[in-house]
């Protein structure tokens, strides 16, 4: 990540699309390389959740809205929103705790 004193002008972003991504973070105008797909094969961790992550996916949808609710109200303050702590709840545990 490059940080600028300016994004540049829309022109040259536009010309620059798919090389490079300009954006805003935290206030400062910075450059990447444009994101790129790791490709069709990923670790076989990442593979292994993909399973819970669509079943707590579908979970999520059927949901009675006063749970929904609950976990919304968690996740307030908080950089998540309830259904990040829904899905997290059902694949690792809602706290995780380091002693």
């Amino acid at each position: 990540m490059a940080k600028l004193s300016v994004l540049p002008s829309q022109d040259i972003i536009n010309g620059l699309k798919g090389k490079v991504d300009f954006y805003v973070w935290m206030g400062i105008p910075v450059a990447r390389r444009w994101p790129r797909s790791p490709g069709k094969r990923r670790a076989p961790a990442v593979e292994a959740q993909w399973a819970k992550f669509a079943y707590v996916a579908a979970l999520w949808s059927t949901t009675s809205p006063s749970v929904k609710a609950a976990y919304n109200t968690m996740a307030s303050g908080s950089y998540f929103t309830g259904r990040d702590l829904f899905t997290r709840s059902y694949i690792k545990g809602l706290y995780h705790h380091t002693f």
